[in-house]
Formats: C-alpha cells, sequence, structure tokens
C-alpha cells in the first residue's frame, strides 16, 4: 500500500522546534500501475490485508486502510494505470480511486489497458503496454511537474 501517504498524512506543525516536524509529509502527486488500494470487499487483494492485517483484521480498520473511502480534496494529484486482464489486483481499485478523486475536484488521469496481467508494461516484454510512460510524460508536463524544454533522445523510447 505504497498510497497510503496520499490519504494519511500530515500537513506539518508550523510551530514544532524541529524544522522537519514543520514540514507537511503529503505527497505532490501519485503515479500509481496496479495499485492495491481498497481493503474491503468485493476488490481488496487477500495477500495485501493477510500480509500487512493478518488472517482477521477490524472491519473498522479495513475501511480506514481503503484509499478510495479516505479521499479528500487535498489528496494529490494522481496518473494512474492498470489492465482489464489483471486477476492480482482487479482494475476495479484503480477504477474507485479515480472516481473518489474526482468526486473530491482532484486532478487524475486513468488509463485502462485492455490486455495484459499484473504489471504488464513494467517490462520490455510487453510493448504495447511501454506507452503508459510517455502517456506519464505528457501528464507531468500538463500538470507543470516536468520542465517544458526536450529530452535528450532516449534508445530506450
Amino acid at each position: 500500500m505504497s498510497n497510503l501517504g496520499a490519504t494519511h498524512f500530515d500537513t506539518g506543525k508550523p510551530n514544532a522546534s524541529d524544522p522537519i516536524e514543520r514540514v507537511s509529509c503529503r505527497p505532490d502527486f501519485l503515479v500509481l500501475g496496479y495499485a492495491v488500494i481498497s481493503m474491503i470487499e468485493p476488490y481488496s487483494h487477500h495477500g495485501s490485508v493477510n500480509s500487512l492485517l493478518g488472517d482477521h483484521p477490524d472491519p473498522n480498520l479495513l475501511k480506514a486502510l481503503s484509499e478510495e473511502l479516505q479521499v479528500i480534496p487535498q489528496t494529490p494529484q494522481a496518473f494512474l494505470f492498470s489492465t482489464g486482464e489483471d486477476t492480482t489486483v482487479p482494475p476495479e481499485n484503480t477504477m474507485g480511486f479515480y472516481q473518489a478523486l474526482r468526486k473530491a475536484g482532484v486532478p487524475a488521469e486513468l488509463h485502462i489497458f485492455e490486455k495484459g496481467g499484473h504489471g504488464m508494461g513494467l517490462t520490455a516484454a510487453a510493448p504495447k503496454h511501454e506507452v503508459w510512460k510517455t502517456l506519464l510524460e505528457a501528464w507531468f508536463r500538463e500538470q507543470g511537474l516536468l520542465a517544458s524544454y526536450d529530452l535528450p533522445p532516449n534508445p530506450d523510447r
């Protein structure tokens, strides 16, 4: 659950004596691929729930850690992607989070590729899915998160 910081952050303590404590730990943006977001049925990833919370977790804890239920307007903007054939972490995790972001007015971009299982596009074995990197770069530029200068040629692109 690498996205927990997106909805479980503090905004810093302006009067703290330690300068580090004055700074918010909220991330500026999220890039989530094949993300485990929901801890509740029907789309929870049972392996993650068991690994993180044990065999019989408290239902209130499951809800508190289901990120789609914790989105607020201060949640960072997000770029999200998954595949329709992912049986490990169903794309509904990503779709539910995207819908919650939209409802809260948080900028978000979502890409669900029809074919491919969990993690496709993270290796050279799935060249069609490699396009997510180009889409991400364009999103970074649109959001002002990447300088608008031209990058040097990249032989991997």
